[in-house]
């Protein structure tokens, strides 16, 4: 009976080892299905997000381009507006310039016209002074 027995215990054994490598070969299988699923969707995954991403990086390089191009505009009008800040400090110089020498012409002129008067005055006074003697 023992033998009976040993034999019993060894047959359920086997039967639940067999059962046992079975169910994870089942487990496998199912496992690899399940990966192989997982990675179908990533890739499908990662070529609809490389298609909706590639646009995206196209336009933010045109808009870099842009901006690029509208920073040498205002780097170009930043120069522009220093030539005509030069040019109008240049035309206020000439401007004072012309200021001062104006001045200085009336007061010549100014001058001028002062020893002009004082010199009719005296003219007139030695003509009045003499028809006053020759008068008298």
């Amino acid at each position: 009976m023992p033998d009976q027995y040993l034999t019993t215990i060894l047959s359920i054994g086997l039967f639940v080892v067999a059962i046992t490598f079975l169910a994870a070969v089942f487990l496998l299988i199912y496992s690899s299905l399940q990966i192989k699923k997982a990675a179908t969707a990533l890739n499908d995954f990662i070529a609809a997000t490389d298609l909706k991403i590639n646009p995206v990086l196209k336009e933010a390089e045109e808009t870099l381009k842009s901006i690029r191009a509208v920073y040498d505009d205002i780097g170009s009008a930043t120069s522009n507006i220093r030539n005509i800040s030069g040019a109008l400090s240049d035309v206020a110089l000439q401007v004072r310039t012309l200021g001062l020498l104006t001045e200085g012409m009336q007061d010549r002129i100014g001058v001028r016209i002062t020893g002009l008067k004082a010199g009719i005055k005296a003219a007139l006074g030695v003509l009045l002074n003499q028809e006053n003697k020759g008068g008298s």
